[in-house]
């Protein structure tokens, strides 16, 4: 049984997960553990695979849908793990948890550019790397240099560069089952803070005239099938803006994005987005593969929407 750990926010068991994601949608976790440093995760998940217990690491809660039914292991959340170190004139470090919006700032007070492309994404430093996330032409892989991450395949905290990484539109090799990121070195270049802060300040209010702010969800829901074929563009020609399920609902404003109405369920969302699916294949005869990363209990016909 894994013990409490100096620092670490108390445990929580038969703990609700709904509220830590951006969907709002989730049943509850065996256990919960929060922990507040890095070798403080790297330490709990350490000692979770060694004991054979199922974890996950949950950083901002965005690109994820939890079961309603619920997970029957420990989610370990890095969301307290935030610290950021200039190791050198461009070159910094920051903890898994580190918001990327925050981090984007952070930065630019160091007149360092290169983020302001995260300054929409309500995830983390952790998360970042897992999904290469990216908008407005960027993403993590042209920033990451290495990363410290925990492997559970060899029970050992490891560093790998960014050509290890294997970094593909929104994926990399790590397997969140297997991998914990820890922390990451980012590159980035030189600016003058005020021009970096114009820069945040357009991609902000260009997530907040595009995408659905004021619902829950989970951001893009759906990867683009090729770069110059928008998932949005096929969905809203296929009308798929017109699509609605229990309390589930594509966005009027945006065809690639799913709202929670309010008290929407796994089942429900899992049953739009193929619904969504088979809209696109009916009208263009191309399959649209979710963005999203899945947690907890799932059908087998429930899975057949994740599968390629």
């Amino acid at each position: 049984m894994l013990e409490k750990k100096p620092g670490i926010k108390e445990d929580q068991f038969d703990a609700p997960l709904a509220r830590y994601t951006t969907l709002k949608i989730g049943g509850d976790a065996k256990r919960l553990i929060q922990p507040s440093t890095v070798a403080e995760l790297a330490s709990i998940v350490d000692e979770l695979a060694k004991n054979n217990e199922q974890w996950f690491v949950l950083g901002g809660g965005s690109n994820l849908l939890i079961s309603s039914k619920g997970f029957s292991g420990t989610v370990v959340r890095t969301t307290q793990i935030t610290t950021v170190e200039r190791l050198e004139s461009n070159l910094i470090e920051a903890g898994a948890g580190s918001r990327l919006p925050h981090l984007a700032r952070h930065a630019a007070q160091w007149g360092l550019c290169g983020l302001e492309f995260a300054a929409g994404i309500p995830g983390t430093v952790g998360g970042g790397v897992i999904m290469n996330a990216g908008a407005h032409g960027s993403s993590m892989s042209e920033i990451v240099e290495e990363i410290s991450v925990y492997d559970s395949t060899i029970n050992k905290v490891i560093t790998l560069k960014k050509d290890e990484l294997g970094f593909q539109y929104r994926r990399c090799t790590l397997d969140p089952a297997k991998h914990a990121v820890l922390s990451a070195k980012l590159r980035l270049n030189t600016d003058r803070p005020e021009e970096i802060e114009v820069r945040i300040r357009h991609n902000e209010e260009y997530r907040l005239r595009t995408q659905p702010i004021g619902f829950p969800n989970a951001g893009s829901t759906f990867k683009n099938p090729e770069p110059t074929r928008a998932a949005g563009m096929l969905l809203d020609q296929s009308g798929a803006k017109e699509l609605k399920e229990g309390q589930a609902a594509v966005s009027a404003l945006h065809a690639n994005f799913v709202i929670n109405l309010g008290g929407a369920t796994s089942d429900q969302v899992t049953t739009l987005l193929h619904k969504m699916q088979d809209r696109v294949m009916e009208k263009f005869g191309v399959r649209l593969n979710p963005e999203w990363k899945t947690l907890g209990d799932f059908t087998a016909e429930e899975k057949a929407v994740w599968s390629p």
